[in-house]
């Protein structure tokens, strides 16, 4: 297999594109389709890809026949969507990490991931854990869920990057968008072996669903990382 740690064109574009957008006022109109085709040098395609992020994400509004405006805070959705995948966020500042405990396996969903992933209670998910190492201490633990009815199989020798860019990149699943929740929550038993923490010790939850062409979720990657850690994500 061949990693592939690069972000495509689109999102490079998207992160510039953004901000200049929270740079202008709302209601603010902003550049073209094809004036931004002429700026990057790029197919129209991929500049429609990074607009629509931005318009996913609440930020850009787009009207037929009117153009490109700024979103009105009233418009605005605040959904965070991750344009980066933890392993290669890990990359991007040189540190280097590893996995442990690695672990996938095919598993009956949970009512609550058979809800998330939109799939009959009864489906089966692939089901892949493993503790992020950095630095030779435990990062994060991490859980995730893939639909086998639009994901291929994988195995233990395959894994060598993050889930999201395993689908994208090794698979070629295009992946649309994503949405994240976090909150706090106290390490049970699992979490807190994982990080070598007391259990109770407050972790931060981060919850990420990937979405399909039809905006349909494709897989969720949960990560409970340790108070300790100081964390920057790219959102």
């Amino acid at each position: 297999m061949k990693p592939k740690s690069e972000l495509p064109m689109y999102l490079k574009i998207a992160d510039e594109l953004r901000a200049k957008l929270l740079l202008l006022p709302d209601g603010a109109p902003f550049e073209t389709e094809q004036a931004l085709t002429d700026e990057y040098g790029v197919a129209r395609g991929t500049i429609r890809q990074a607009l629509n992020l931005l318009v996913q994400e609440g930020i850009l509004l787009r009207t037929q026949g009117r153009g490109s405006f700024r979103s009105t805070s009233k418009e605005q959705q605040y959904n965070m969507m991750l344009t980066q995948e933890l392993t290669e966020s890990i990359r991007k500042v040189g540190t280097n990490s590893s996995v442990r405990g690695l672990s996938i396996t095919v598993v009956n969903a949970t009512p609550a991931i058979a809800d998330l992933l939109c799939i009959p209670r009864s489906a089966k998910v692939r089901k892949v854990v493993r503790t992020r190492i950095v630095d030779g201490k435990p990062y994060a633990y991490c859980v995730g869920h893939l639909r086998t009815d639009k994901i291929p199989a994988f195995y233990k020798r395959d894994y060598k990057t993050s889930l999201g860019n395993l689908v994208r990149y090794e698979f070629n699943v295009h992946i649309e968008s994503r949405r994240c929740d976090l909150c706090a929550v106290a390490a049970d038993e699992t979490v807190a072996g994982a990080l070598s923490i007391p259990v109770g010790t407050p972790v931060l939850k981060v919850m990420l669903v990937c979405l399909g062409r039809e905006r349909e979720p494709l897989l969720s990657d949960v990560f409970y990382f340790p108070s300790s850690q100081s964390l920057h994500f790219e959102v």
